[in-house]
C-alpha cells in the first residue's frame, strides 16, 4: 500500500519518499533523499514507453466509446485523441516512469547507495 501512495505522490521507488521530478520534464539524477540513481543503465526508460502507450490508450478510451456511442464523425475521434493525448501528456510522461521505476525495484530490489554531495545536481 505504501509503495501504491509513493507511486501516486511520485515519489522514490527504493525510500518512498524523495521526489523523483524537480521540473515538468526533469528528474533528478538521484533519489534526494536514499541517493539513489535513478537510471540504472543507459536506455533505462525505454519500457517507461510501453506504459506511456498503455495509460494513454485507458485515458483516451472512454472518450472514444462516448464519440462511438453518438455516432460522431471520424474527425472528432482524431481531435479528441489528440486533445486529450496533447493535454495529458506531462502525467502520463511523469507517470509512465514512476510505474516502470516501482515495478524495476519490486522485481529487482537495489542495495542502498551512498548519497555524494557532488550527484545531485
Amino acid at each position: 500500500m505504501r509503495r501504491l501512495f509513493a507511486f501516486l505522490r511520485l515519489r522514490c521507488p527504493h525510500c518512498l519518499q524523495g521526489r523523483i521530478f524537480h521540473g515538468l520534464w526533469q528528474m533528478y539524477p538521484r533519489c534526494p533523499v536514499c541517493g539513489i540513481v535513478f537510471e540504472r543503465e543507459p536506455g533505462f526508460f525505454m519500457n517507461a514507453i510501453f506504459f506511456g502507450y498503455v495509460l494513454g490508450f485507458l485515458l483516451v478510451l472512454p472518450l472514444n466509446v462516448l464519440l462511438y456511442i453518438y455516432e460522431a464523425p471520424p474527425i472528432w475521434f482524431l481531435i479528441g485523441t489528440l486533445l486529450v493525448l496533447t493535454l495529458h501528456s506531462p502525467l502520463l510522461f511523469r507517470y509512465s516512469r514512476a510505474l516502470w521505476m516501482q515495478l524495476d525495484e519490486m522485481l529487482d530490489p537495489r542495495e542502498d547507495e551512498p548519497l555524494r554531495d557532488d550527484s545531485i545536481r
